[in-house]
């Protein structure tokens, strides 16, 4: 088989909508206040919601991926 379009194999870059950054946030804060925050997993969790509360700082922000990039 031939493909004349190599793009096709090439998988679309995920995005995250803004509204689903800050309901993880939201959610991450729920599990880090049920765990107490001198968990080892609070801390990971910890980690992640400082990530995403990042991400949602800029709403010009388009997140595509892992990176972030605004117009």
């Amino acid at each position: 088989m031939i493909i004349s379009n190599p793009s096709v194999l090439i998988p679309e870059a995920a995005t995250i909508d803004i509204s689903e950054a800050r309901w993880a946030v939201e959610y991450l804060s729920l599990m880090i206040e049920k765990l107490g925050p001198e968990s080892s997993v609070s801390l990971v969790l910890m980690q992640a919601r400082r990530e995403l509360n990042s991400l949602t700082r800029s709403p010009s922000a388009t997140v595509v991926g892992p990176l972030r990039i605004v117009a």
